[in-house]
C-alpha cells in the first residue's frame, strides 16, 4: 500500500513539474525576405517585407518605411540570392542607401500564451557595413559587430532578456557608411514555456507554482514513506 502511495505521488510530481521541461516555438519570428509561411519571397528587388519595416534612418525618405528585396554579390546570393530561407533586403530596391547613418530594421513578435521570463531566441544575420545595436524592447542586448558581410554572425537573445507579455519588438540597428546598404536575418527561431493563469485568467510564471506543487507532493511522499 505504500508503495502504491509513493508510485502515486511520484506521478504527481512529474506531472507537476513535467511541463517546465517543454518549450513552444514562439509565433510571429521570421527570417528576412520571406512570405507568411516562411518561404523567401519570389521574384526580384524591391518587394516589401511582410515582417520587416525600417522604422527610423538618415536621408530624405518617409519612415516608417518596408523593407524590401535587394539582390546582390553577398555571400549565399547564388542564384541571385534567393537560396536558403532568407532574403537579403534594404531602404530601396536597387540596394542604395538614403543616406551614411544608422537604419534600425524592427520586427514584432507576440508572447501570448507563453511565459515571458522562459522566451529565448537564437539566430544570424549577414550586414553591411555593420549592425551597430541589436535591441529588445527599446533596450540594447547586443552591441556594434564588425562588418559582417562576407559570413554570418550569430546572435543569442537568452532567458532572462527583457521580452514581455504580449508584443515585442526587436530592432536591428544597422550601420551603413556607403552603398550598397543591405540586411539578412536568418535561422531565427525562439522558444518560451505555455504561461499558467490563474482562476481570474492571470497568467504567471509557469515555474512558480509548478516547482510549489511539486515540492508540497515530495514532501508528503517522504513523510508516508517513512
Amino acid at each position: 500500500m505504500k508503495h502504491s502511495l509513493v508510485f502515486l505521488i511520484l506521478t504527481g510530481l512529474a506531472l507537476a513539474i513535467g511541463p517546465l521541461a517543454f518549450a513552444d516555438a514562439i509565433p510571429g519570428l521570421f527570417n528576412t525576405g520571406v512570405d507568411g509561411l516562411g518561404n523567401p519571397l519570389v521574384g526580384g528587388n524591391g518587394i516589401s517585407d511582410p515582417h520587416y519595416t525600417i522604422i527610423s534612418g538618415p536621408g530624405n525618405n518617409i519612415y516608417p518605411t518596408p523593407a524590401v528585396t535587394f539582390n546582390c554579390c553577398y555571400f549565399a546570393d547564388q542564384p541571385a540570392g534567393l537560396n536558403g530561407n532568407s532574403r537579403w533586403v534594404s531602404v530601396n530596391a536597387n540596394g542604395a542607401n538614403a543616406g551614411s547613418g544608422v537604419y534600425d530594421f524592427q520586427t514584432t513578435f507576440s508572447l501570448n500564451g507563453l511565459d515571458p521570463s522562459t522566451a529565448a531566441i537564437v539566430g544570424r544575420f549577414g550586414v553591411d557595413n555593420q549592425v551597430e545595436e541589436t535591441n529588445l524592447n527599446g533596450f540594447t542586448i547586443a552591441g556594434a559587430t564588425a562588418d559582417t558581410f562576407f559570413s554570418y554572425t550569430g546572435f543569442t537573445i537568452p532567458v532572462g532578456s527583457p521580452f514581455k507579455a504580449g508584443l515585442n519588438t526587436l530592432d536591428f540597428l544597422v550601420n551603413d557608411s556607403g552603398a550598397p546598404m543591405s540586411l539578412r536575418v536568418d535561422s531565427l527561431v525562439g522558444t518560451a514555456s505555455p504561461a499558467v493563469t490563474i482562476g481570474n485568467g492571470v497568467p504567471e510564471p509557469a515555474m512558480i507554482p509548478l516547482l510549489a506543487s511539486g515540492l508540497v507532493l515530495l514532501a508528503i511522499g517522504r513523510r508516508l514513506y517513512k
